[in-house]
């Protein structure tokens, strides 16, 4: 694959993180928050902030470490899955 669509396959991948990104963020502020489950919206946005979320669900999280339903529902799948692309992207450019 050359270097020029490999950019362009990453950025694309990029794109789609932050297009996650802001259908999630819109979901939470037009239902204002999460309701564990609950509130109309809820799946979709724990459908987006995969696969952080799985990992939320399987390891105990203390009370004292939760930032807020945003911080941790939100922003954390976004740095999550941008640092899964990054780290892709980083490995298809060293494989020559």
């Amino acid at each position: 694959m050359s270097k020029p669509r490999r950019n362009a396959l990453v950025a694309a991948f990029v794109v789609v993180v932050l297009a996650l990104f802001a259908a999630s963020s819109i979901l939470f502020a037009a239902q204002g928050g999460v309701g564990r489950g609950h509130m109309r919206f809820d799946q979709v946005i724990g459908i987006l902030g995969l696969p952080w979320l799985l990992i939320l669900e399987v390891t105990p999280w203390p009370e004292s470490l939760w930032l807020g339903d945003y911080v941790m529902i939100v922003l954390l799948p976004l740095a999550c899955n941008l640092a899964v692309v990054l780290v892709l992207w980083r490995l298809l450019t060293r494989r020559r």
